[in-house]
């Protein structure tokens, strides 16, 4: 059966949202390492957008690059899901701060925060990196969620790939965790990884696009039939704004591989809808 975007309603599980500064500074850098952004637009203009396409709930995944700057981040992120109440609060975390800890436990606490979202790529630490190590604890009494840009795609540092998070995973087995872009280029590895830790989702973003912008190495990426195999731990997500083509470009190329209209409703929003316990129809 041939599905059409109107078919489904969507939670994004992988969206970003700044500061217009932040913002500005951001898609600058994007842009001049010749990465064009196709939505440079206010906050309010890309709630709309997301509206438009059926979008029911988002995240609000940023991310520190500097040391002071996080709790700021968190205090902006705070008073935009007052506004926003559609939005899907998580924080961010820097190590070298000096009051990270009382920050997250407060993201937790006061502000009922649902995770945090961790980019090694950027942010250039370890997942293993013992600064983090009671900011993981804080997450884990609270049961909190972790995003992990956790594989080596579109570009790898030594922060990166499945041998750094395994250091990390060893230590808390159990932990909510999201892995973006299903780990690309380390698919398969990732996709295993599901098998043994029950709290563990993969989002899709960037990945089933029509035009492939993830340039395919080794691995390619997961077939129709592993998608189905675990079609209950797998979230949508597109990576909006930061997106080089339009945001329907993010859905239809999953619509694009025929599978159940089952299928299409637990990554599209079930899954996220239980993950996130969102109070929405």
């Amino acid at each position: 059966m041939v599905y059409t975007l109107k078919d489904f309603k969507y939670i994004d599980s992988h969206t970003h949202f700044f500061s217009p500064e932040m913002f500005k500074s951001i898609w600058n850098f994007f842009e001049e390492h010749k990465w064009p952004i196709s939505y440079k637009l206010p906050n309010d203009d890309l709630i709309q957008i997301l509206k438009k396409n059926h979008v029911k709930a988002f995240t609000t995944y940023n991310y520190a690059h500097k040391k002071d700057l996080a709790e700021e981040m968190n205090e902006w992120t705070n008073e935009f899901v007052k506004e926003n109440l559609n939005a899907i609060p998580f924080g961010t975390v820097w190590p070298e701060d000096e009051n990270r800890e009382e920050y997250i436990e407060k993201l937790f606490k006061l502000y009922n925060f649902q995770g945090i979202k961790i980019q090694p790529l950027v942010q250039e630490f370890y997942p293993n990196d013992q600064r983090m190590k009671k900011i993981y604890k804080i997450v884990e009494k609270y049961n909190k969620i972790i995003t992990w840009h956790a594989g080596t795609a579109p570009y790898r540092n030594e922060y990166v790939g499945i041998k750094n998070f395994q250091k990390f995973l060893d230590n808390f087995p159990d932990m909510k965790l999201i892995i973006a872009h299903m780990g690309a280029f380390e698919y398969d590895k990732f996709i295993k990884l599901l098998d043994k830790h029950e709290n563990m989702y993969l989002d899709t973003t960037m990945i089933y696009i029509r035009d492939n912008i993830f340039p395919e190495r080794k691995i390619k990426r997961p077939k129709p039939e592993v998608l189905l195999s675990y079609q209950d731990r797998i979230l949508f997500g597109s990576d909006f704004p930061n997106i080089p083509y339009s945001y329907e470009n993010s859905l239809l190329g999953l619509l694009d591989l025929d599978l159940s209209r089952n299928f299409y409703r637990d990554i599209f929003y079930k899954n996220a809808k239980k993950l996130f316990n969102l109070k929405i129809d």
